[in-house]
């Protein structure tokens, strides 16, 4: 696990490309402490800075960036191969193996290149990664990032040069960084809580996708120019295991969901450093810490996080399930206090406004974790891959087909048609701001809101408008549009999948790489903490896209199957309990010890100085939260860090 970062300028490089290189790479010196190499072609234009964090082969031998043997490729890369002694097997079988100078991934990596190309090597690898490989033939730069977006990779892109990184924050040590941020990025943040990519806060930068290569030379450096290909696509995947459905019995998809995530577990057991996992108690971290537990000879070192308010802590369930498999556990007990203190450094850590509250026990949580080992394995994927948030089965019960989930629908939109005819539109006649305790503007919006949630066409669209913290939050950011995730559309027309498949996938490619990878990478990696994610295996997710309703929610449960194959591992008294966040009480802080800083982030003077926000849209909802109305408090905490962010900026 490392951080990468490079510049492209093809009519070459000044006297100060390397030492903009070295103050790229200090940016993101935390994703890599243990070494520290810059390699540059000023006549090519090319040059490439790479931060160290030593998990396989921890000789010089790993050490990048790295040329192939035959001089054609050099290559950088963040992430780890969990298949790599298969393909050097392969590699060797084939007669396309170099003389090994090592043991590493990237060796590896880089001779399945020059032997089969790197889309092809891709398809192959079984890991998470962010590359930038240099083809000195081609002249030619490709970005590439693993299938699921575990790792990270940003480009910024000015006239006749591009920058790349693996956070933003190594961008902005270009000096033709200019910080304009994108307003439409901002609205979309107030709509989901994150920013989804390409796009990136600043109108300079954009993600590369998921699962895509990107091919960049002179006179395609931009989005525009720039050759994108997909080695994977998420939605292709999901018809071909939709097509060649699953068809056992269900006893036979647990055995087949434990040997598949035995088998991926096992592979990312594999480190040089120590290792361990965080566990929370719940279904998928107990899993996740139950199958390395039976697969190590010595008891795996686990990790939780606790709070003092007993009403919102897992620890006693951690303990429980730790003492159950013999693991070693750690635990740590936090009060409010110190992870309320973290709030205003949060803009820092993920260098756009992200505003899931879980970022900050992640955090926390990997800062502990990094005290003992180096890489740790986490539970994240598995609700969206198993359909196990509520939500998913909210919806699905909706849009079931029956005629009662039809006329259901109906009559919630003409509830609320009525309610807007019998109460709002008679206080705004008569000029009355408020119905009640609530401002009469936000009662408006949240009941055009439920109202077109019901007149959708589908299923996953009514998701998509109903599971987001504002689905009109381009009322909040004046110039900007309502916008949907490309992919909507093309879910909609699957009329073969059930809603719960369209909602859950809708997750898979959107809310997962978007939100909970990039929570867990940024918390971690600020910490030099390697997390790996055995759920996103290729071969869990294509047998998880495969499976039925009925045996995804085997015994009428979320979650069912892969709860059976806990089951195997551990009782069921000790998971077996409604599902819990890993979140933080927001709503209680912001009224409270955080109001004074919420006050000033929402004054009239800040809101001018940011110049982002609608100050009467901000003060409509910051009022109605203060009168007691918390049905909007995750809204109220998404502009307070967006504000933050915002203030942050102006002063840098």
């Amino acid at each position: 696990m490392c951080g990468i970062a490079g510049i492209f300028r093809p009519e070459g490089l000044d006297e100060g490309a390397t030492a903009l290189l070295d103050t790229m790479g200090e940016a993101i010196a935390h994703r890599g402490p243990d070494a520290h190499a810059t390699w540059s072609d000023a006549p090519a234009g090319i040059g490439f800075v790479h931060r160290r964090l030593s998990i396989i082969d921890l000789t010089e031998a790993g050490a990048q960036p790295m040329h192939s043997p035959c001089g054609r490729y050099t290559l950088a890369y963040n992430g780890e191969i969990y298949n790599y002694l298969d393909l050097r097997r392969t590699l060797e079988d084939e007669g396309a193996a170099p003389a090994w100078r090592g043991h590493s991934d990237t060796e590896v990596l880089l001779a399945g290149v020059a032997a089969w190309g790197l889309a092809e090597t891709l398809t192959r690898c079984v890991g998470m990664f962010a590359i930038a490989l240099w083809d000195r033939e081609t002249r030619s730069l490709t970005l590439a990032r693993d299938r699921f977006g575990e790792k990270p990779l940003h480009v910024a892109v000015f006239d006749g040069e591009i920058a790349f990184a693996s956070e933003l924050k190594a961008l902005k040590r270009h000096p033709r960084w200019s910080g304009e941020i994108d307003r439409q990025a901002i609205a979309q943040c107030l709509r989901h809580g994150y920013i989804p990519a390409p796009r990136t806060a600043f109108t300079q930068a954009v993600k590369i996708r998921p699962g895509a290569c990107v091919e960049l030379k002179a006179g395609a450096l931009s989005p525009g120019t720039w050759r994108e290909s997909l080695y994977w696509d998420a939605m292709a995947e999901a018809r071909a295991a939709r097509s060649n459905r699953f068809a056992g019995t269900g006893e036979e998809a647990v055995s087949r969901l434990d040997s598949l995530l035995r088998e991926s577990v096992s592979r990312q057991m594999i480190s040089d450093v120590p290792l361990g996992a965080f566990l929370s108690g719940g279904i998928d971290s107990s899993t996740i810490a139950a199958m390395m537990q039976s697969l190590s000879t010595k008891p795996v070192e686990t990790f939780s996080l606790g709070f003092e308010d007993k009403s919102v802590s897992e620890a006693g369930f951690a303990r429980a399930v730790a003492h159950h498999l013999g693991t070693s556990h750690n635990e740590i007990m936090l009060s409010g206090d110190e992870a309320r203190d973290l709030v205003a450094t949060m803009p820092d850590v993920y260098d756009e406004p992200f505003t899931d509250q879980s970022q900050l026990p992640t955090y926390l949580v990997s800062r502990f974790a990094r005290s003992r080992v180096t890489v740790s394995l986490s539970g994240d994927a598995a609700d969206e891959l198993f359909a196990g948030y509520g939500r998913h089965h909210s919806v699905a019960k909706q849009w079931s087909g029956s005629p009662l989930a039809g006329l259901g629908r109906q009559a919630r939109k003409l509830a609320a048609s009525a309610q807007i005819a019998a109460l709002v539109a008679p206080a705004e006649k008569r000029g009355r701001s408020h119905v009640g305790k609530r401002s009469t503007a936000s009662l408006r919006l949240r009941l055009e809101e439920r109202k077109a949630q019901y007149e959708a066409a589908s299923a996953v669209a009514a998701y998509e408008r109903k599971f987001t913290l504002l689905d009109t939050a381009d009322r909040l950011v004046p110039g900007t549009q309502r916008e949907t995730h490309p992919l909507l559309a093309e879910v909609e027309a699957e009329t073969g999948w059930s809603p719960l498949e369209q909602a859950s996938f809708l997750d898979l490619t959107h809310y997962l790489p978007d939100d909970i990878l990039v929570k867990v990478d940024r918390a971690a990696m600020a910490h030099s903490l390697e997390t790996r994610v055995p759920f996103l295996d290729p071969a869990v997710v294509r047998f998880a896209l495969s499976l039925p309703d009925s045996v995804r929610r085997m015994n009428g449960q979320r979650k069912g199957v892969l709860k059976a194959v806990l089951g195997r591992y551990l009782p069921t008294d000790l998971w077996d309990r409604p599902k819990r966040g890993f979140g933080i009480p927001s709503a209680t802080w912001l009224a409270g010890p955080l109001r004074p800083l919420a006050e000033d982030m929402f004054s009239p003077e800040t809101l001018a100085r940011t110049d982002m926000l609608d100050p009467a849209m901000v003060r409509v909802f910051w009022e109605d939260f203060l009168a007691g109305d918390k049905r909007r408090a995750n809204v109220v905490w998404a502009m307070f860090i967006v504000q933050l962010f915002l203030e942050r900026q102006g002063r840098d």
